[in-house]
């Protein structure tokens, strides 16, 4: 089992995992609502700011660096520097906390 701490609303909480799936999918299946769109890596709604456990997703697809790259265009320079990552995209494989990127 492997925990994910999140932000959201301005509220800090934890959840546990088994992990293999998308930031998404772990937290939609403990009926939490992440910010999302397509969830298809295209549209960068459920952009995701990392803080820590960055190592414990897996490496971002091509679609995934693609929609990032375009994300951070839009960005300001202490915005940039932020890890992001998309929930939709991302898997789990160890504990992570993570903040809606709003």
């Amino acid at each position: 089992m492997f925990k994910i701490t999140y932000t959201l609303n301005n509220q800090e909480k934890s959840i546990e995992v088994e992990g293999g799936e998308t930031i998404f999918d772990e937290l939609a299946n403990q009926e939490i609502i992440w910010p999302h769109g397509c969830l298809a890596g295209a549209c960068g709604a459920c952009r995701t700011e990392i803080i820590e456990g960055e190592n414990n997703l897996t490496p971002p697809s091509a679609v995934e660096a693609d929609t990032i790259a375009r994300i951070r265009d839009d960005l300001n320079p202490e915005e940039k520097v932020r890890p992001l990552r998309l929930a939709c995209r991302a898997k789990v494989k160890g504990d992570i906390k993570i903040k809606a990127f709003l």
